[in-house]
């Protein structure tokens, strides 16, 4: 029987966070991973990463950011936050000191006489911006200065849209899919050993994966959403109903987690 700390821990392994202690690198988002670091040694203007929501393309661009920060100039604005301020910002971080100029060209002028090495800038949630936001970061990234990765999250003609303003200027795309079952069950059993909780980890079966796979479709979002209600909801029985709590991973749980989540139907 698990302890309340083991499955309090457990959930916080799936938080949708930041934090760059619990990643897992899959094979289909490791190539992509690799497609990227391989684009950052050669020149280019925009790369584009696209793809449903919830196949790993804000995951993989938060741990690349992570990883090679201190390699890079590297700016990353989720949210479809960026815009004219973040050159102040950009040039206050970058060279120390506040910009005195405010008319755009201006202010490009003084990166163009100052920068040695290029600007990355990292953008999710491109498909958020709107036709002149996105022709003002075309613009940008023609100066030479500036070297963009835009996510594009496939939501419909936002996408479309976006993805036909960049893609004659891209110097490549990387297109992001689904993980299959054998990939959720490596997903899992990862985190879980990078949290210690190894014990936790040989209690989930064949079937319950193939359940978990059923009900995220692949979805890495939905992945990380239903596991964190699962360890949530077996926290809840450990502390209220303890002779309820189940020795092995169930379905049942595991539907209930979905279920709350509004993911299937009652």
């Amino acid at each position: 029987m698990g302890s309340e700390k083991e499955y309090a821990k457990a959930r916080t392994l799936f938080e949708d966070s930041n934090s760059n202690n619990y990643y897992v690198l899959l094979s289909r988002t490791n190539q992509a991973y690799s497609r990227i670091e391989n684009a950052f040694n050669n020149p280019f203007k925009i790369l584009l990463l696209t793809g449903a929501p919830g196949t790993g393309k804000s995951y993989v661009l938060r741990r690349f950011y992570n990883d090679h920060l201190s390699e890079y100039n590297m700016f990353l604005y989720p949210s479809a936050t960026f815009g004219n301020e973040a050159l102040f910002e950009i040039h206050k971080k970058t060279f120390g000191a506040k910009l005195m100029v405010k008319d755009m060209e201006a202010v490009l002028e003084v990166f163009r006489s100052k920068v040695q090495a290029p600007i990355y800038i990292l953008l999710d949630e491109a498909q958020l911006y709107t036709e002149e936001r996105l022709e003002w970061i075309r613009m940008l990234s023609n100066e030479g200065i500036f070297r963009f990765v835009v996510v594009v999250h496939r939501v419909g003609q936002e996408d479309l849209l976006a993805k036909e303003h960049f893609k004659t200027r891209t110097f490549e795309v990387v297109e992001f899919s689904p993980i299959d079952r054998t990939e959720i069950s490596r997903f899992i059993e990862t985190k879980l050993l990078l949290g210690d909780l190894s014990k936790l980890a040989d209690r989930f079966s064949r079937r319950n994966y193939e359940c978990i796979y059923a009900l995220t479709h692949g979805n890495l979002r939905d992945l990380n959403r239903v596991m964190h209600r699962t360890f949530d909801l077996l926290d809840y029985i450990e502390q209220t109903k303890p002779a309820n709590l189940p020795a092995k991973m169930t379905n049942k749980i595991l539907e209930m987690a979905a279920l709350e989540l509004g993911m299937v139907n009652g």
